[in-house]
């Protein structure tokens, strides 16, 4: 099935961020992951989660991601990502799974954010596990998703969606969601599309008259879908 168009896959850890996350998950103390279900979700969610009073692991790894994510350009020209919220750090052994749910539209007290985008980072190489898909019901269909370690997975948090069983090994994963300052996946899809017309014009003409157009009509439809959180 062709990728569904507001589901994005981009690779956000390299070779060093990923090993040392890895690397320091080893001494992580993990605990029940239905602390943070909330609603009907408690029922279906078997999983382990790092305790998020953990005042050890968490900054190490929160500052490795945070690394990532500031040098992930699209996070401003695709995402409008305003807001992100603290990551989980979860893992399914053999015989766990997360059933079919729907992520909760606010999360957090302080400050609050709407849930406009769900990001699952792997972080396990997916020969070492079986099982353990990012299942998504799109538009489209359900699309199935287990890709490279490193890879982020970042789509819509009105999608339903689950974790298949995993039947052997062990799949690790980071999982955030995403305040966009342009909430419409809509509209962030038309100032993608525009953007990347801009940069294609810009590489051979910068100051063309075209080039000019294309980034002023983009500006001005930023201004007019933009919210300033």
């Amino acid at each position: 099935m062709q990728q569904p168009q507001y589901v994005h896959q981009i690779q956000l850890l390299n070779e060093s961020q990923l090993n040392t996350v890895n690397q320091i998950l080893t001494n992580a103390p993990y605990i029940d992951g239905k602390t943070t279900a909330t609603d009907a979700a408690k029922l279906v969610k078997n999983n382990l989660q790092i305790d998020l009073n953990d005042r050890t692991v968490l900054p190490q790894l929160y500052q490795v991601i945070g690394n990532a994510l500031s040098s992930e350009p699209k996070f401003n020209t695709v995402f409008y990502a305003a807001r992100v919220y603290p990551f989980l750090f979860s893992k399914c052994l053999e015989g766990m799974s997360y059933g079919w749910h729907v992520d909760s539209p606010l999360m957090g007290g302080n400050p609050t954010i709407r849930t406009d985008l769900a990001m699952t980072i792997f972080l396990s190489d997916p020969s070492t596990y079986e099982g353990g898909e990012l299942v998504i019901q799109t538009d489209g269909g359900e699309v199935a998703y287990k890709p490279a370690a490193g890879t982020a997975v970042i789509y819509p948090c009105q999608y339903v969606h689950c974790v298949n069983e995993v039947t052997s090994g062990v799949r690790s994963v980071a999982v955030t969601w995403i305040q966009c300052s342009v909430r419409s996946a809509e509209h962030r899809k038309i100032l993608g599309d525009l953007k990347q017309v801009h940069e294609t014009l810009a590489a051979s003409d910068p100051l063309g008259e075209q080039t000019q157009l294309v980034l002023q009509t983009w500006s001005n439809l930023v201004r007019m879908w933009a919210e300033m959180v």
